[in-house]
């Protein structure tokens, strides 16, 4: 009889624990899936059909021009680590926009151009040298490769942007890989410029290195999670690095240690400075993981429709790159020299929500949008973060592989980087004079969107015709 007691009250009990389990999940699912009222002060209104219509028919019948925003040709040689990717690629487009020679710049890539709009023209003739930034030998090699002697006595700029992104990791178990490109590689890349005479290097850079993670886990019964919200801007920069737990994944970390070691690097003879995106890269359909995305697979299964965030396009960060050179140029070394500036669209930044809807209303392409639960997707992340650091311990390794592809993607470090936070770009806006860029934005994120979405549908209208 005791016995049978005994199973009772551990029945009971085990109904009481998943009751108040499920009741956790619940509560949990339910502040994932609001919006906290600090983001929806920063974004009061969501894109309404007619508005994004409106922009689209605005933008077909006058695309956005980014000829009149961009720096004088500056006679230069240029060099672009990354250079086949979405913010090189947009950099190197510009420099040739404004009257630059493509003999003039040479991309410095682990892989060849990709990208539709430099495979064709005038862009098709950019020089290119492979090389891969982890060796020192290599990065030297593809830096000293000789320039055609119409130009092999121009000065020299180096724009950084290759990068190693891996936003979901964030153990220290799988920190080395990243460091090995995003740290290690920045300083041969640095190295490499030096020896070569460079005199202007400005590297891309993150404004998620100020971004704190969220405590998801806790009380049930408070209003928020704590860092669901957050103002981002360049004032971490004048404090000692936080501890790696403080950044949201690996990537921040090595972004912020990269950043830093570039901008001490800053002389009268080798001026440097960096640019941090905020926050979401869109703007080339044939790498970018959001807009591009979506319209490359045809829609999207997300868990952050209600998430605030601010927007970049790539060309909206190469005209922060350009404007920044133009401000190393000068005579005598301006207040931005060795410093970070956020770089962002203008206009209040929306919701993911807002870019799908975008997306499935303009898209000639067929956009099939799922959203999913959060908190299980939470509690399913931390499964497979378990599962990658056993696929690394000694024994363990035999059982379990490492996560691969989609799956792997998915680790905690997501969701510390899908919060709401709403960045300014107020610094890189104030003149030279007065420490800034002298930045000046040509579109909204709701604009630049729209003229993306445009060239996809052009693009695809041509190839099924």
């Amino acid at each position: 009889m005791n016995s049978l007691t005994g199973i009772q009250q551990a029945g009971w009990a085990a109904a009481v624990l998943f009751a108040l389990s499920v009741a956790y999940v619940w509560r949990l699912n339910k502040w994932m899936s609001g919006t906290p009222p600090e983001a929806i002060n920063a974004s009061p209104y969501r894109w309404a059909d007619s508005e994004i219509h409106a922009t689209y028919k605005r933008i077909k019948a006058k695309p956005i021009d980014w000829t009149k925003h961009l720096p004088p040709k500056a006679n230069r040689r240029y060099v672009v680590t990354g250079g086949s990717g979405g913010v090189g690629g947009q950099i190197i487009l510009h420099l040739l926009l404004r009257g630059e020679s493509p003999e003039s710049i040479r991309i410095v890539d682990f892989r060849k151009v990709e990208r539709s709009d430099m495979k064709s023209g005038v862009a098709a003739n950019v020089g290119f040298a492979q090389a891969d930034i982890t060796s020192p030998g290599a990065t030297q090699a593809a830096f000293d490769k000789p320039w055609p002697p119409s130009v092999a006595k121009l000065p020299l700029t180096v724009f950084h942007t290759a990068a190693l992104i891996i936003p979901g990791e964030r153990t220290l178990g799988t920190f080395e890989r990243i460091k090995k490109v995003n740290v290690d590689g920045t300083q041969n890349v640095m190295d490499a410029a030096k020896a070569a005479g460079a005199s202007i290097f400005i590297i891309t850079s993150s404004a998620s290195v100020a971004n704190r993670p969220a405590t998801y886990w806790g009380n049930p019964f408070r209003r928020w999670p704590k860092n669901y919200f957050q103002f981002i801007d360049e004032s971490d920069f004048e404090r000692p690095l936080v501890p790696h737990d403080q950044f949201f994944a690996n990537y921040a970390h090595t972004k912020a240690i990269s950043e830093r070691m570039v901008c001490e690097a800053n002389s009268p003879n080798f001026r440097t400075g960096a640019i941090r995106p905020c926050n979401a890269i869109y703007g080339s359909s044939n790498n970018d993981q959001v807009v591009g995305m979506v319209l490359r697979t045809g829609g999207a299964q997300s868990w952050m429709p209600n998430i605030v965030q601010n927007f970049v396009h790539s060309a909206h960060i190469s005209l922060g790159q350009l404007q920044f050179e133009a401000a190393l140029l000068r005579k005598e070394m301006p207040k931005c020299a060795g410093r970070p500036f956020i770089i962002t669209d203008d206009g209040p930044p929306p919701t993911y929500g807002d870019m799908y809807h975008l997306c499935k209303i303009t898209a000639e392409t067929p956009v099939k949008l799922t959203f999913l639960p959060p908190a299980l997707l939470l509690i399913l992340s931390h499964i497979v973060e378990l599962v990658s650091i056993a696929s690394r311990t000694p024994i363990l390794k035999w059982i379990f592989s490492e996560p691969k592809g989609t799956l792997a993607i998915l680790q905690p470090g997501v969701f510390h980087a899908g919060l709401n936070y709403v960045g300014t770009d107020k610094a890189a806006q104030r003149s030279v004079e007065q420490g800034g860029l002298g930045f000046r934005h040509a579109h909204t994120t709701m604009e630049g969107m729209c003229q993306q979405v445009l060239e996809w549908n052009n693009e695809h209208r041509a190839s099924s015709s």
